[in-house]
């Protein structure tokens, strides 16, 4: 556990030196979280103008769509977006961790280290998910805590964290599904030979991923805390299989690098 916290440890130190990288990854949580803010707060007050939320309802409903039916896209849509933040950097961290090492000359050291190839690929993955997941719980969780109390957004808050389904998908469904894109990332980083050629395989898998589990995460969590459950316990045990399998692959490639 030592070795592996160590490798973990060592990832997240090299973020650390990346701090423009870190700002960029806060600053897309704020962007996003303030402009969906800035909407859900003029709707706010708005609601509290009978004469002016009936002249909205008006409006909205000239371009053939309720204000109901707008704001329920708006609320999925921010949802959809923040949950899959998660995944999506854990994806870009991913991508380039191992072949990091490749390039830089660490590689022969880490090969001769008392570890297994197993060890190295999860300390790999804890390393790159540390910061993505902290901005998760902090950036997501406030926003979703302030917006679920909007009078305004009642009739949304099971998908603002007013229900356990939301939680289950909050603390375990989006860091598992993290961790099944970062396993792939980081596999796909130790087997590839170049930076670009890594992100682009990362990057497709992220896009057919990101489809499924932005919606599951956040649209499908009505449905309750029993496919939320399903869907985190999906990504663990894909998480596993990628790893033991990429363990597989790096002991007989990248000796070979």
């Amino acid at each position: 556990m030592s070795r592996l916290l160590r490798i973990a440890r060592t990832e997240i130190l090299e973020h650390r030196r990346q701090p423009w990288m870190i700002f960029i990854l806060a600053a897309n949580y704020a962007v996003l979280i303030g402009i969906f803010g800035a909407i859900f707060l003029i709707f706010e007050g708005v609601a509290l103008q009978p004469a002016s939320l009936a002249a909205l309802r008006a409006d909205v409903a000239g371009y053939g769509i309720t204000l109901d039916a707008l704001m329920k896209i708006l609320v999925s849509s921010f949802g959809s977006l923040v949950f899959t933040n998660l995944p999506l950097y854990v994806a870009l961290l991913s991508g380039t961790s191992v072949i990091h090492d490749r390039e830089s000359g660490t590689m022969p050291f880490l090969l001769l280290a008392p570890i297994t190839r197993r060890q190295l690929l999860v300390g790999k993955l804890a390393g790159v998910m540390a910061i993505p997941l902290l901005f998760h719980l902090l950036f997501v969780g406030g926003s979703c805590f302030v917006f679920g109390r909007l009078p305004s957004l009642a009739p949304f808050s099971d998908t603002l964290g007013a229900t356990p389904a939301w939680w289950v998908a909050f603390l375990v469904g989006a860091p598992a599904f993290a961790a099944f894109v970062g396993s792939l990332g980081t596999v796909i980083s130790a087997l590839s030979r170049d930076v670009r050629t890594s992100m682009q395989y990362t990057s497709f898998f992220i896009g057919l991923l990101s489809l499924a589990g932005g919606y599951i995460l956040a649209d499908a969590v009505p449905q309750g805390v029993g496919l939320q459950i399903t869907f985190a316990g999906g990504c663990v045990v894909a998480s596993v299989a990628t790893l033991l399998l990429g363990a597989r692959l790096i002991s007989q490639d990248v000796l070979t690098s």
